[in-house]
């Protein structure tokens, strides 16, 4: 006799999704070698779910979709989530057991396995990852037919701080002029295109550190013209958290 779950299984199966079997406690893979024994082989996937028939379906991210979980029961992972719900398309979209929500995106190498560096208990699920199928267990399915590509400024947010930054000219300046030196960093910041946001941002800001290393800038200064940095990344659609790291990044970067 096969479960329902089985039966859930086996129909992901044809649709070219592998799977393999979870345990509902705690959603660890019941298999030895976890989701790297996910399979379409429906002989393989019977006897999985004849030795579990109660199991919850896992399913590898990163090869036919990635995720980005949103923990909503945590008040920070809800206000992320309003903040940035505009920007963020219509694409199919699970509830969770816990009231969350996965919502997964086209597949793309650039979105790995994170946990809250989207936000707090905002993570994502790439290559190496899995999630559980909650649409098996009868939970709500949203935009179902749609499968967006991940937004740009996500991919942007999950890249690491530039190790080779690019390389813009570096000049010297009388004091008379460190107004206008900032001001044109600033200008540069506000017209990044996408794609080169956060380098341009790390490079001013390595700018403004070298400054006030220099003492161009006292404390003060330096202060406010971060606060400036900031604001003009926050208008070309860099989130307060990438602004954040990136700068401070920049600042700890060797001299």
């Amino acid at each position: 006799m096969t479960s329902v779950m089985q039966n859930m299984a086996l129909a992901l199966t044809r649709q070219g999704v592998p799977v393999f079997p979870c345990r509902c406690n705690d959603k660890r893979p019941l298999t030895m070698n976890g989701f790297k024994d996910a399979t379409t082989d429906p002989n393989i996937v019977r006897k999985f779910w004849s030795n579990w028939p109660r199991a919850y379906i896992g399913v590898p991210t990163g090869d036919k979709f990635v995720v980005i979980d949103i923990d909503l029961q945590h008040p920070e992972a809800a206000s992320w989530h309003a903040e940035n719900r505009e920007r963020l398309p219509l694409t199919r979209t699970h509830v969770t057991k816990s009231g969350g929500r996965h919502l997964l995106f086209q597949a793309n190498p650039q979105v790995g396995c994170t946990t809250s560096k989207l936000g707090p208990h905002v993570d994502t699920r790439g290559a190496g990852g899995y999630i559980i199928w909650w649409p098996a267990c009868g939970l709500e399915v949203l935009q179902g037919q749609v499968l967006q590509p991940v937004p740009g400024w996500v991919v942007e947010a999950l890249a690491p701080p530039p190790s080779n930054v690019i390389q813009f000219p570096v000049w010297k300046t009388s004091a008379a002029n460190t107004s206008a030196r900032v001001q044109g960093l600033v200008a540069a910041v506000a017209n990044a295109r996408e794609g080169e946001r956060n380098s341009i941002l790390f490079w001013a800001a390595c700018v403004v550190r070298d400054m006030l290393l220099d003492r161009e800038l006292d404390s003060e200064s330096g202060r406010q013209a971060f606060a400036a940095l900031a604001e003009a990344s926050g208008r070309t659609g860099l989130t307060a958290n990438e602004i954040k790291r990136t700068i401070t990044s920049a600042t700890k970067a060797a001299v």
